[in-house]
């Protein structure tokens, strides 16, 4: 009986020297893993959000593991997920690239319409008669909103200087409807 207990405490003693085996690797594993994630946080969190979610969780997963003693599932958990941050990176530069042409056409084209509608508005401005269907009120009125949409352009012209093309993106979209409808009041056909 005794025997048997002994050989009971022996076989705990390897098991547990097994475990503490592994734990030294996965904590390790887990540190490069944590390592690689923070190194993409930014960017894939703002370009390529669905597949930084993933990852976290992945990671997650493996620290969980790991808290519990599964050192072999930790190890294993922890594997992959510096290729799958490299995957992160890859696709958030790709996005981020894909933003900043998209803000650069909107970049290249507002300035030229813009200065298209501040000539029609100066000249206007000066004019003794204006137009039928324009009054002064109203040209006051398509000044403001012509002030309003260079604001506009300088905020986009930052948030695209900031990194933030998203913002840049949407600004553009929204410079681009108000100088459509200024040059529509102006009757002009294209503010170009």
């Amino acid at each position: 009986m005794k025997f048997t207990r002994y050989i009971a405490i022996a076989a705990l003693g390897l098991l547990l020297a097994a475990c503490g085996k592994d734990k030294g690797p996965a904590e390790a594993a887990i540190a490069a893993a944590t390592s690689a994630v923070d190194a993409v946080r930014e960017d894939g969190m703002k370009f390529a959000g669905e597949q930084f979610t993933q990852l976290e969780t992945a990671l997650n997963s493996a620290k969980d593991n790991l808290a519990k003693g599964e050192y072999k599932a930790a190890l294993e958990g922890a594997g992959g997920i510096a290729a799958k941050a490299q995957d992160v990176a890859k696709a958030a530069a790709d996005k981020k690239a894909e933003l900043a042409a998209s803000w650069e056409q909107f970049n290249a084209g507002i300035p030229q319409m813009m200065e298209s509608l501040k000539s029609r508005l100066d000249i206007l401005g000066q004019a003794k008669k204006l137009p039928d269907g324009l009054d002064k009120a109203k040209l006051d009125g398509l000044k403001a909103g012509y002030d309003e949409a260079m604001g506009m352009f300088e905020q986009a012209k930052s948030a695209a200087a900031s990194g933030d093309f998203s913002r840049a993106i949407e600004a553009g979209g929204a410079i681009k409807a108000k100088a459509t409808e200024i040059a529509s009041a102006l009757g002009m056909t294209h503010a170009q």
